[in-house]
């Protein structure tokens, strides 16, 4: 009876107010020539349609006070904005909701109106009459065309699709409607995605969830899962989908290779740029993407289970991991596929985390796991005070003292914790983000706990993208930059931002290269502290080296003031001594043949460069003609080298650290994030331009001095090796202003 009752009172306001609105509305959307009574029947007829559909009252009712709200029901409203931009003559967006609106498909759903008035969004620009367009402008105003075209986009008539629109309306109704947002923002439930992958061996293919249902939290802000980043396809680029292949003989041991080929204890370094671009650049490919494995247990030394195990081989002659008695194998455990791929089909890999660029490494990509990392009560990130150092949470009961220390540091990806350094990124991004967490509410004391949590990992997520693309990026491609990646001319639905295999599988474990055998940790006064040199392998896993021995300032100003290590050769410590009985090299070959990557001759061809038909085709960019017998030696024929290892070993372009076929897979896929993310920090529809100047300001050297003790100069660039005749003030860099946030 009381369903019935609500339905009535629904039917009853929404008859009332279609009386008294509907000539505006149909006015509104191109219909004013009609007579009053006509349009009056029309709302009649469709109000008798929508008997016995609760959900479609709803939405009519919820258009209705839309158009109330933002002043569309009276008389004479005018649907082109004010706030318009152009190009040139012909390429103009005449309004501020161009780009959202072809992000939902409106430029082919609506394809005469959107291309008449949004053509920038549309990339229309060559197609445009030219009587139609928009004069060029650089200044906010009325744009003088003709505005014959005036029915807007059908989804203009439904709320909840318009940041702008969405962020008034939390204003006006405060913390009660942010968290009604938030209780539905969720679409795919991880978590039953690994229980099933323990139960079942392989990851359940997801169905696509309905992103319309909350559209004010999918216009605003991510989803921790990254679902309904693309509207059109929810679960593009979102955490447990299939990793996204470019494309598809006899081969040496995965160990072989290594061995002969990438094991070198000779540290060549950059001389220019510092051992922080190497831990950057774990932290954020620990944020883009994780392969899930399967579980291990059944898996020994050389046990061969199809589908589930492939152990390395190993030579019995082999140095460090030789036996007496064969056979002899390193431990591999097979990525988890995707349930129904591998038998008839190619096998698939699964990513845990988002594609996206999003925090997720502090954030997690999982529901539980945030809920668990941030304070319900302050927005902020959990931390713990140990030992006066600010570190990422963890119970301080199972740390007793430096030969007695269990702690299990907690952040968002649990790789974050495997070398000092690398928790040393993430504890830089906890305090950063209780910093502005803490103004923000200062500045808005009416947000609620949500708001103010979800605000700060939107501008969270743009740092670290600005901080990417403007000065880490550029670096690893050099002077190809610019053609690799092009300009940014805004979101594109139909850009597939999901992480390339071949990207997380070869191309960006360059990285492990860079690794060096010794890292510094430096005081505020430039000087080594007691017991500062650690070997890598002492690093691993110890958290007790950080909250005993001087905590995450030491080991930041020593990165800051080591060179870089080229990537082209890996590090005795990474190939002999990591893990105990393990190889990081050989496990990366070995990852790329799980993966079923093609060969690295298949990606010379399709970087543009010649396929090589022998090994000395193989000149131009393998210079070292040692190197290059050492290679026929272990593969016989070219279209056999692995892609890791053939990409790894190629010279640096010139002014960056990798070779050209890896410099082209990188390329591709920061490309990929930047054009197929909706929230992308330089997307116009994301940050109104005066929040847009501050992001821009942002830079890795500021970062540091606001979040470090004992930091008063800097590197002007982040990454540049310190020294102390180069070093600058940091009251000197810019600082981001975030009263540009302030909602009073």
């Amino acid at each position: 009876m009381g369903r019935t009752s609500t339905l009535v009172t629904k039917l009853l306001l929404l008859l009332l107010t279609s009386l008294t609105f509907s000539v505006e509305i149909l006015r509104n959307i191109g219909m004013s020539k009609m007579h009053d009574f006509h349009i009056q029947a029309i709302t009649f007829c469709l109000l008798g349609s929508f008997i016995g559909d609760e959900s479609i009252l709803d939405n009519l009712l919820g258009d209705i006070e839309f158009l109330k709200f933002t002043g569309l029901l009276s008389h004479g409203a005018d649907p082109i904005t004010k706030n318009f931009r152009c190009i040139s003559a012909n390429c103009c967006d005449q309004h501020e909701w161009c780009g959202f609106w072809a992000g939902i498909g409106e430029c082919e759903t609506n394809e005469k109106w959107m291309i008449g008035n949004c053509q920038i969004s549309c990339k229309k620009c060559d197609d445009v009459n030219s009587t139609t367009a928009a004069p060029v402008t650089e200044s906010v105003g009325v744009p003088t065309s003709d505005k014959g075209n005036s029915t807007l986009p059908r989804l203009k008539l439904r709320r909840g699709n318009d940041p702008l629109f969405c962020a008034d309306m939390l204003r006006l109704n405060g913390s009660e409607r942010f968290q009604e947002m938030v209780r539905n923002e969720a679409i795919v439930v991880f978590e039953d995605m690994m229980m099933n992958n323990q139960m079942m061996g392989c990851f359940r293919e997801q169905e696509s969830g309905d992103c319309s249902r909350n559209l004010c939290f999918h216009a605003m802000y991510r989803t921790l899962d990254g679902t309904c980043n693309n509207l059109r396809s929810p679960l593009v680029g979102a955490a447990g989908t299939a990793f996204n292949p470019i494309r598809l003989g006899s081969r040496p041991s995965a160990r072989e290779a290594t061995r002969f080929l990438l094991s070198s204890p000779q540290l060549v370094t950059s001389g220019k740029w510092n051992m922080l671009l190497m831990q950057f650049g774990q932290f954020i490919v620990h944020d883009i993407s994780k392969t899930s494995l399967l579980p291990a247990d059944r898996c020994g030394s050389c046990t061969d289970i199809p589908g589930r195990c492939f152990p390395i081989k190993v030579e019995t002659v082999d140095p460090r991991f030789g036996c007496v008695r064969p056979p002899c194998c390193l431990f591999f455990t097979r990525s988890s596929p995707l349930c129904g791929t591998g038998a008839q089909s190619k096998r698939e890999q699964v990513n845990e985390n988002t594609a996206f660029l999003d925090g997720s490494a502090i954030y997690s990509s999982s529901l539980p796991d945030s809920l668990r990392l941030k304070d319900s009560k302050t927005g902020m990130m959990r931390i713990t005070f140990f030992n006066n150092h600010v570190m990422p949470p963890f119970n301080p009961h199972t740390c007793f003292g430096p030969n007695n220390c269990n702690a299990n540091l907690d952040v968002g990806d649990n790789r974050g914790t495997l070398f000092l350094s690398l928790v040393g990124v993430h504890a830089v991004f906890l305090r950063e983000h209780n910093r502005i967490a803490q103004q923000l509410l200062k500045l808005n004391p009416t947000w609620s706990v949500e708001r103010v949590f979800q605000e700060t990992r939107k501008i969270i997520g743009a740092m670290i993208q600005a901080i990417t693309y403007k000065e880490w990026l550029p670096k690893i491609l050099g002077i190809r930059y610019n053609s690799l990646m092009g300009n940014y001319t805004g979101y594109n639905p139909n850009v597939n931002p999901s992480i390339i295999n071949e990207f997380t599988t070869a191309a960006m474990r360059f990285g492990h290269g860079m690794i060096t055998e010794f890292y510094e940790r430096v005081d505020e006064h430039g000087k080594s502290i007691p017991h500062a040199k650690l070997r890598f392998d002492q690093g691993v896993l110890k958290p007790a080296k950080l909250l005993f021995e001087g905590g995450i300032e030491p080991v930041i100003r020593g990165l800051l003031m080591m060179e870089v290590k080229k990537p082209q050769r890996v590090t005795s410590s990474v190939t002999e001594n990591m893990f105990g009985s393990t190889d990081l090299a050989s496990t990366n070959v070995q990852r790329g043949r799980d993966h079923g990557l093609g060969s690295y001759n298949d990606y010379r061809e399709f970087c543009g460069l010649k396929k090589a038909l022998t090994f000395d085709e193989l000149s131009s960019e393998i210079l070292d003609p040692n190197l290059r017998n050492n290679l026929q030696q272990s593969y016989k024929h070219t279209d056999h080298i692995d892609l890791y290892v053939g990409g790894l070993i190629e010279e640096p372009v010139v002014d960056g650290l990798v070779g050209p076929t890896f410099a082209c897979l990188i390329a591709e896929q920061f490309r990929r994030l930047r054009d197929g993310d909706r929230f992308f920090y330089q997307n116009p529809e994301i940050f109104k331009p005066d929040q847009l100047a501050e992001i821009e300001k942002v830079s890795m050297s500021k970062l540091l001095c606001e979040n470090l003790k004992g930091f008063s100069r800097a590197p002007k660039d982040g990454f540049a090796v310190m020294k102390d005749a180069e070093a600058v003030a940091c009251s000197s860099l810019p600082s981001v202003d975030l009263s540009k946030w302030s909602s009073a």
